[in-house]
């Protein structure tokens, strides 16, 4: 029964199970849903029956409704085994891309199932975290079948989805902060370092916006498709796209390298939920959005991350974001609503101090073929401040990149009025992640190093974020 199965694949280049034949017992038939991200993205649907499970490719995924066909196209039965199978099935095999689980449990058949096999109609109930009550397949010709919901309690006829209550909205930012607030009414999380974005899902749909409203759907297209598994309902959801490096940091610069190549993965890191259900939730207390996403969350793809927090406790997780080298924390009040601005309800607390700064220039060597440092500025009062120049953190493929952007920027004229030799200007339209050590009373930063370009910030939004803090 499994000899088609073992055919098709290589155990020595797949993690996949190898096809042995096990018991099965009747009283305790279980079923499994996995979501594989493949050639074509499909779930498989999988019911075990004597020693085997009875497989079928569902491409749109079951449905609730029982006014609703789904195609199942029957493939070759699987082992018992892969009944637990989560994992990634390498290239030039069959089958190649990525299995998870989408639900589990168990199920009774309602009539003799053998006989239901002969011919051609199987009734079930389901017993799963994602489904449940009573199912039926029918097969129409020799593999594909149609599975369809029966009319029970757990029926759920499609009914009009409610539009989202706003289509762009103003993120709500955090202020730098020197102290860690105390007490009860704090809640703390991690200070990811990623692109900021907020999503919306609606009747099918997905757009992910960032903080310019600039549309990355495209970009993060498996997130977008997460997204749409979480539920029926329309929602909002804010949070920071990323990627890990080994050690499980998130990491910009992999960030925009996995971006530019067109592969690598993304993570999701959801905190907050603004909408759900037609609902404006950004008047609610902070800690019940936190509940309600965490409930959307449950049972998420694992490209989604739900942000979770510490109330209270904040000095111990900041000390434990340092001794791990993150970025830093952020706390927020637990009551305070989402105001779309940047407040004291949300505090920022580094390990180090970083931030962005605009490019106005660069030095260059004497012969100006090399570049040495760049040139920063701020918006003081809606005017131009120089910063200081940055001549460390770059690597020699980071100052190729940089020399070629630099070529659609430059200005005729000097940005700033300084008297600083073998210059060449650029119009104040590049922003940059710079990691410093403090800030002297003229404004000028202390031991700057380069981190990376920020092309997801608006230059005329980058303020200095150091106040009544500065060096001597």
């Amino acid at each position: 029964m499994l000899k088609e199965y073992n055919k098709k694949r290589n155990f020595n280049l797949t993690s996949e199970p190898k096809g042995i034949k096990n018991a099965t017992n009747k009283d305790n038939l279980r079923f499994v849903i996995q979501y594989h991200k493949a050639r074509t993205n499909h779930y498989d649907f999988r019911l075990e029956w004597e020693g085997v499970l009875l497989s079928w490719a569902v491409p749109k995924g079951l449905s609730l409704n029982p006014n609703e066909k789904k195609l199942a196209v029957m493939v070759e039965n699987h082992p018992l085994s892969y009944i637990n199978f989560e994992g990634i099935i390498a290239k030039g095999n069959y089958g190649a891309g990525s299995v998870e689980i989408y639900d589990f449990g168990y199920y009774h058949p309602i009539e003799d199932f053998n006989l239901g096999l002969e011919k051609g109609l199987l009734k079930f109930i389901l017993l799963g975290e994602k489904y449940k009550g009573a199912f039926s397949l029918i097969k129409i010709d020799e593999k594909n079948w149609i599975i369809k919901k029966n009319k029970d309690e757990f029926a759920s006829l499609k009914r009009k989805i409610q539009k989202n209550p706003f289509k762009e909205c103003q993120l709500q930012l955090a202020t730098l902060s020197y102290s860690i607030p105390k007490g009860k009414l704090w809640l703390f999380e991690i200070k990811y370092d990623g692109y900021r974005m907020v999503s919306y899902v609606e009747n099918g749909k997905v757009k992910i916006l960032s903080r310019n409203n600039v549309d990355y759907t495209k970009k993060f297209e498996e997130i977008a498709k997460s997204l749409l598994l979480l539920t029926e309902e329309s929602f909002v959801v804010d949070g920071e796209i990323v990627s890990f490096d080994n050690n499980g940091r998130s990491d910009f610069r992999l960030l925009q390298e996995n971006l530019k190549k067109g592969k690598g993965q993304f993570y999701y890191v959801i905190f907050d939920i603004l909408a759900l259900s037609g609902i404006d939730l950004r008047n609610a207390k902070l800690i019940d959005r936190k509940k309600r996403l965490e409930i959307l969350l449950t049972k998420a793809s694992k490209n989604l991350v739900y942000s979770s927090f510490s109330v209270g406790n904040g000095k111990m997780c900041f000390n434990i974001a340092k001794k791990l080298n993150l970025e830093g924390i952020v706390a927020k009040e637990i009551n305070s609503k989402y105001i779309g601005k940047r407040s004291g309800d949300w505090l920022k607390i580094k390990c180090y101090l970083s931030q962005e700064f605009i490019i106005i220039g660069f030095t260059t060597s004497a012969n100006k073929k090399q570049m040495r440092s760049l040139l920063l500025a701020y918006y003081s009062s809606n005017k131009l401040k120089y910063a200081g120049k940055v001549g460390t953190g770059f690597t020699e493929s980071i100052k190729k990149e940089l020399n070629q952007m630099f070529k659609k920027h430059y200005s005729k004229e000097a940005t700033l009025d300084l008297k600083i030799k073998d210059v060449i200007w650029l119009k104040p339209t590049l922003v940059a992640q710079i990691k410093y050590t403090g800030v002297t009373k003229n404004g000028l930063l202390r031991q700057p190093s380069f981190i990376e370009l920020r092309n997801d910030k608006d230059p005329k939004n980058v303020n200095l974020e150091v106040h009544n803090e500065f060096d001597s």
